[in-house]
């Protein structure tokens, strides 16, 4: 037992054992071959999707949010974004109750319906830069398994454009209230100058104070236009983007010409014609009244641009996923690889048996060293079952 063991011994071992080697193979083969007999032919059927954004920051804005849902890293790219989508329990759903799955394999959780759905897809973003994404659907019935591989295309189309028609629509259902408010003070204000000329008749103003409280009426539309624009944008847009920065500067901008025409009608209320420092009491009352119809008119028409721009919007604004290679009846089998089933398992089995030769042969030389033969009975004697 001293001696090194060299490669000709092992060879001689194998050699001695050689058919114990050759009979653990043989049975691993055999078994691995009626294994992979047994083992359902799987067929796997590839769907090539490539997403498409429109709409520009707002779709951009979808799909910030959609990286959040998805539970992604901010860097993530859209076939990363979609792959995270279409494993997600909405997607998983709609395919179940659509292939009718629960009775198919007679399953009772839907829980472990989703994990067995799940595990039978295979999702790659094959190019980065071009971002096309295969969905791969693996299952017994290629029939099947092409549907199955479109049909979850579509539900993530649908998906998509909920989400999108969800974030136009908050934007349309704004402006809508924001518009049907500006009508209802238009009307008030149309009413209340009606009201004034029936009780003190029509008065006429001088047309440089018509003018100034034009200008004047539709700067302070503009402005509560585009306050209610930031409003709506804040609803959706970060502090960093950049249409929010650009409103914000925007109504600095009216306010600041609003501010610069009130100074201008105050200093010509004191130093410019006397016409105007004595108009009678009914014609400033009428002016403000008008001012307060034309306001109330401008802002109206500006709520109804915004309003249908809105509805335009929810109509074309989303992320639309264009089908490069719709799925379509796989005709060979993708798995199981039968071959190299056995294959392996004959390689295992020599594997074992020559590990079993070199184990018998260590024993034999332990029992044929007294100092090994009296360990070897102690360690035997630690198991007394095995007398």
């Amino acid at each position: 037992m001293s001696k090194d063991v060299t490669l000709i011994d092992y060879m001689y071992i194998f050699a001695k054992n050689a058919k114990k080697i050759a009979g653990c193979a043989l049975f691993l083969l055999i078994a691995s071959l009626l294994y992979a007999c047994l083992l359902p032919k799987i067929y796997k059927a590839e769907c090539r999707i490539l997403p498409v954004l429109h709409g520009g920051s707002a779709s951009s804005s979808i799909l910030s949010q959609l990286v959040g849902l998805a539970g992604l890293p901010s860097g993530s790219t859209t076939g990363e974004l979609l792959c995270g989508i279409l494993l997600g329990q909405t997607v998983v759903d709609g395919i179940i109750d659509q292939f009718d799955l629960m009775n198919v394999y007679k399953q009772e959780s839907r829980l472990k319906m989703r994990e067995k759905v799940t595990s039978g897809i295979l999702l790659a973003e094959e190019d980065v830069k071009s971002g096309i994404v295969t969905v791969a659907v693996l299952g017994e019935d290629p029939e099947r398994a092409a549907r199955m591989a479109n049909a979850f295309v579509e539900e993530l189309k649908k998906v998509l454009r909920s989400l999108a028609i969800g974030e136009a629509a908050q934007r349309r259902l704004f402006f809508e209230q924001q518009m049907i408010a500006a009508q209802k003070t238009m009307g008030d204000a149309e009413d209340e100058l009606k009201r004034y000329q029936e009780k003190n008749g029509l008065v006429a103003m001088e047309p440089q104070v018509e003018a100034m409280l034009s200008s004047m009426a539709a700067l302070r539309a503009q402005a509560a236009a585009k306050e209610v624009e930031l409003s709506a944008l804040r609803t959706y847009a970060r502090g960093g983007n950049p249409d929010l920065r650009r409103a914000e500067s925007e109504l600095s901008a009216l306010r600041a010409e609003l501010a610069k025409l009130e100074r201008e009608q105050k200093a010509s209320e004191g130093s410019a014609p006397s016409s105007l420092r004595e108009a009678p009491r009914l014609g400033l009352e009428y002016q403000r009244r008008l001012r307060d119809v034309k306001f109330a008119a401008t802002m109206y028409e500006i709520m109804l641009k915004q309003f249908e721009v809105a509805k335009i919007d929810e109509s074309r604004e989303a992320m639309v996923v264009q089908v490069v290679d719709s799925a379509m009846p796989p005709d060979y089998k993708f798995k199981p690889k039968r071959a190299k089933i056995v294959a392996v398992a004959t390689l295992a089995g020599l594997c074992l048996g020559m590990l079993w030769a070199i184990w018998s042969d260590y024993i034999e030389a332990m029992k044929k060293d007294p100092e090994q033969s009296q360990v070897l009975e102690e360690i035997r004697a630690m198991f007394p079952f095995r007398r």
